[in-house]
């Protein structure tokens, strides 16, 4: 576990409030289901949890509350503390106290004849039991599960060693028990840090702590009662800008349970003018009542920026030839390409066709066509979330008036001249300072152009004929085709990832980051074994930021390649928006003549 020096960070623990002065305190908090586990020999268990915590110091442990299992063959039953945890010829030996309990019901309450004070270095509370024998026979015998458990992340507390098969003592997340939870006991505490009112908040993620000059922002921040009493309402002092903003706001938070935690939205006011304001808040009554926390104020800053990065939303596309409504997707990438440009980036993931590469997809997909925006909002390729004609383009737009707290540039260039290997380099600019950065890279190569001459690379056309879609302006033409599109080219398709699944791949930026400092990085695509490279001329790096505690995609960017002249070789098209001859005068159409242009600022030959 992580040692911290405030009570409230520690394992999230709980404590309940059984009289004045004493607390339960474990992971369990009393409204958990319970399950079982276990070896599923005969053996004995020996259970602990190590109070390491700081702020325990000077409380004392007067016992220890105990989950049951139903295994009326169980004996041996002890409860115990110890400065370590020792084995004596494979027998646990405590050094400070050791109480033998006979259980009843499905809890047992074991007070120790002393409570023990707990020092600077901690103590280990424990329990023990003995299983004699097991019914092999019997798969739902209670004896061959008989430690009780919960579900829960917060592990790195508990230690277990059994006779047989743990003979060692190991910490909990090293062993095969990991999987199952957490043991459910409580540990009895009692001392003068318990308190009718108290409570903490806790104070917001870093990746939630930047705003636009002249906005206010609402952050909801959790709060966890340390007090016995509940909490219907609380008083907070705001301290932003050398401004002292006081507010009463009701909340709805249970007592009882020492650690109990809810939320409560705050606000924060506007600043006009751009930089890092510190923000303090300090929680200063409950019900009325004085808060007795020792952690009553929390402090983090904000970052108020003048300027955002642009955020390009992610699309990612999911089809196949053989789906005939995937029709409507195609139609989608096109019409977004068209009117977006460089600011689209789109990318078709195919299934059950010669463009296949994968079928573990960054996102969960069971039926096509598909789509997501930025992996966390799936939606129709075509209708978006309203089903209207083109409906993504909203879905689209909604996305990209997000803020990302990063720009994202990138440059793509032949490593060889042979043209087997590709370098992508990517540079990632903050908007603020992350000491924990959550963000990471990946990359993904696409291709245009790709077509076949097999019946497996025509597309199955569903709206072959379709009256109610022929005035569609973007599924319209799409009518018009035969059942089975013969000449069809596809453009956008993934051809060969970065990662596994196009997940984010760790190393790709630093653990902390500062606001403003460019990052860089490079990856190599090594082509030379890749049947779907048709026209090297027309594949499109793609670099995506990803947020790698959520999986969404916070900001991408698709180029082209560029020869070592500073000139792209990139094909020409009609979903250039701005296409210049050398003269400087417009051009138009897909038939251009050979040429030099500039195209979206940058110099393509064709």
């Amino acid at each position: 576990m992580k040692k911290t020096l405030l009570f409230i960070f520690s394992l999230l623990f709980v404590c309940f409030a059984q009289a004045q002065n004493e607390l339960y305190f474990g992971v369990y908090t009393g409204a958990e289901t319970l399950e079982y586990c276990g070896t599923q020999k005969a053996e004995t268990y020996d259970l602990a949890i190590h109070l390491d915590d700081p702020s325990l110091v000077g409380m004392s442990v007067v016992g220890l509350r105990v989950p049951i299992v139903k295994a009326a063959n169980a004996t041996d039953y002890k409860a115990w503390l110890t400065k370590s945890l020792t084995l004596t010829s494979g027998k646990n030996t405590p050094d400070i106290a050791s109480v033998d309990f006979t259980p009843s019901g499905t809890w047992a309450n074991v007070t120790f004849d002393e409570p023990y004070v707990i020092t600077d270095e901690g103590v280990y509370v424990g329990y023990s039991l003995n299983i004699p024998s097991v019914d092999t026979d019997n798969d739902d015998d209670p004896a061959k599960k008989p430690l009780v458990y919960i579900k829960s992340s917060e592990q790195d507390n508990f230690y277990i060693h059994t006779a047989r098969t743990v003979r060692k003592w190991s910490n909990w997340t090293t062993t095969q028990f990991t999987y199952n939870g957490v043991p459910a006991m409580v540990v009895r505490l009692s001392g003068e840090k318990v308190k009718e009112y108290a409570a903490a908040m806790l104070p917001p993620d870093e990746i939630d702590t930047y705003v636009a000059t002249g906005k206010k922002v609402t952050l909801t921040l959790p709060i966890i009662n340390h007090g016995t009493k509940d909490i219907t309402n609380i008083d907070y002092d705001l301290h932003i800008g050398g401004e002292v903003i006081s507010r009463h706001v009701n909340v709805s938070l249970k007592g009882t349970y020492f650690g109990r935690r809810s939320t409560v939205k705050v606000e924060i006011p506007a600043q006009t003018e751009g930089g890092i304001y510190p923000v303090d808040i300090h929680l200063t009554k409950l019900n009325g009542q004085e808060n007795m926390d020792d952690n009553a104020t929390i402090s983090f800053s904000m970052a108020y920026l003048a300027e955002f990065p642009k955020h390009k939303p992610l699309m990612e596309e999911y089809t196949g030839t053989w789906c005939q409504w995937c029709v409507s997707g195609i139609a989608a990438m096109e019409a977004m390409n068209e009117l977006y440009g460089d600011d689209f980036v789109g990318i078709a993931f195919h299934n059950g066709d010669p463009m296949t590469i994968t079928e573990q997809y960054p996102n969960d997909v069971s039926s096509f066509p598909n789509a997501y925006l930025d992996r966390v909002q799936n939606v129709s390729p075509f209708g978006g979330s309203s089903g209207a004609s083109l409906g993504i383009q909203d879905d689209w737009k909604k996305r990209g008036a997000i803020i990302a707290p990063a720009s994202l540039t990138m440059e793509a260039h032949w490593a060889d001249e042979a043209k087997t290997k590709l370098d992508v380099t990517s540079t990632t600019t903050f908007v603020r300072d992350f000491s924990n950065n959550p963000y990471q890279l990946t990359y993904i190569l696409t291709a245009d152009g790709l077509k076949g001459n097999k019946k497996d690379w025509f597309q199955v056309n569903g709206y072959a004929g379709n009256e109610s879609a022929a005035s569609d302006q973007y599924l319209g033409p799409y009518t018009k085709l035969s059942g089975l599109i013969v000449n069809i080219e596809f453009n956008d398709v993934a051809i060969q990832l970065a990662s596994s699944r196009g997940l984010a791949m760790s190393g790709t930026l630093p653990a902390s980051v500062s606001g403003n400092v460019p990052y860089s990085h490079t990856y190599t695509f090594d082509i030379s074994e890749n049947t779907l490279v048709q026209d090297k001329t027309k594949l499109r790096p793609v670099a995506v930021l990803i947020n790698t505690l959520t999986g969404e995609v916070i900001n991408a960017e698709k180029v082209r390649i560029s020869d070592p002249s500073g000139i792209s070789s990139a094909s020409l098209d009609a979903r250039h928006a701005s296409t210049y001859d050398l003269s400087g005068r417009r051009v138009e159409g897909n038939s251009l003549p050979k040429g030099i242009y500039i195209v979206d600022g940058k110099k393509v030959v064709k």
